[in-house]
């Protein structure tokens, strides 16, 4: 199946109003990408699996979803830019820009394998994933 990736550039002060809105309008797996440093203590309450992107907070963020088939596309992004174009009444909204993508299935099934990788635990332990292949080497030691 291949999804439709929405991007709109906007604010870090409209993200939380924007993905409400998204999500009210049945948009499911909004992901958002910003340069707002976390606290030590957010960052000991989260599981991260990734490293965190650093950089400078400049208050611009992305919010981003993945649509299936049954969103038009068109009225989607009518209805964000209608949605953003109210709330710049009360708070700066950004650029507003939407950009589309695609992305298939097949991409998200497989892409994450390529950050797991063999390590030997103990010097006869060995943990690799089901996927990799393992290259062993026999050390002899001639007396």
């Amino acid at each position: 199946m291949v999804w439709t990736k929405l991007t709109v550039d906007t604010t870090v002060e409209a993200v939380d109003i924007l993905s409400a809105f998204l999500d009210d309008l049945g948009v499911e797996g909004i992901m958002i990408e910003d340069n707002v440093p976390l606290t030590e203590e957010d960052k000991k309450a989260m599981f991260v699996d990734i490293p965190l992107v650093e950089g400078e907070d400049d208050g611009t963020a992305k919010v981003s979803c993945f649509i299936d088939d049954s969103f038009d596309v068109d009225t989607l992004k009518a209805d964000i830019v209608a949605e953003l174009t109210r709330l710049e009444e009360f708070l700066p909204v950004g650029t507003k820009n939407i950009t589309l993508g695609n992305t298939e299935d097949k991409d998200w099934i497989n892409n994450w394998k390529q950050f797991f990788k063999p390590f030997r635990l103990y010097d006869n332990i060995v943990i690799k994933p089901t996927w990799e292949e393992l290259l062993m080497f026999r050390m002899v030691i001639w007396w």
